[in-house]
């Protein structure tokens, strides 16, 4: 049956949903900032051929680090999802419905609390859960769909627009001259420091970048 969890419960039915996984894992959070123990762990499954998916709301930026991280693993795809709040971790045995983030600062800080349920047990809730996740993951935006870095200062930033690749920090400094054909540094797709490339507001992308946004 499902059980009520208190903050440790949570912590520690997350850590075994995802160890755990051998089929599928599926991980919701609007925030993300994931910790050693847990890269570990995502490593592991990764190893054993495990299909994975991260879906986290819009807007909120991943890290370098974790994003580094997760090109290294071979069967995750990850997401992003318009006004996601809730918080659901899943593998093809539990799941857990939760307050919980997948960040670092909020699994050691916060008052957390969550409903954790089984396949074998809970077979309707189990089944209900991946019909709403499915949902979520066909509506998610690929995260490299979205991405895109500033061509000043290098920074992600949301969402890609060719016709306005500054953030919004270095866009008021470039306004007071309004210089179109001001050399930049970064390409707002690839976010590669493109030398040679002679970008600008009028050109933000690099020779690769452009020829493969004309093709789309």
């Amino acid at each position: 049956m499902a059980k009520f969890l208190d903050g440790p419960g949570v912590q520690a039915a997350l850590t075994d949903i995802i160890k755990n996984a051998e089929r599928k894992l599926l991980i919701v959070s609007p925030y993300l900032k994931i910790s050693t123990q847990t890269k570990n762990y995502l490593k592991s499954i990764d190893k054993k051929n495990v299909p994975t998916v991260i879906i986290f709301r819009t807007g909120k930026t991943v890290s370098d680090d974790d994003l580094a991280f997760f090109k290294e693993l071979s069967h995750l795809k990850y997401g992003q999802c318009d006004n996601l709040h809730s918080k659901c971790y899943l593998n093809d045995k539990e799941g857990l419905i939760t307050s919980m983030n997948l960040h670092e600062h909020f699994q050691t800080h916060n008052w957390e609390m969550g409903i954790l349920f089984s396949k074998q047990h809970d077979p309707e809730i189990y089944k209900d859960v991946v019909k709403e996740l499915g949902h979520m993951v066909t509506q998610a935006k690929s995260y490299t769909e979205v991405k895109a870095y500033c061509i000043r200062c290098g920074k992600p930033m949301d969402p890609f627009d060719p016709t306005k690749p500054l953030c919004n920090k270095c866009y008021p400094v470039w306004a007071r001259y309004k210089n179109r054909r001001y050399s930049e540094k970064f390409c707002h797709a690839c976010g590669s420091n493109a030398v040679g490339n002679r970008l600008s507001i009028e050109k933000p992308l690099c020779k690769d970048c452009e020829a493969r946004h004309k093709k789309k």
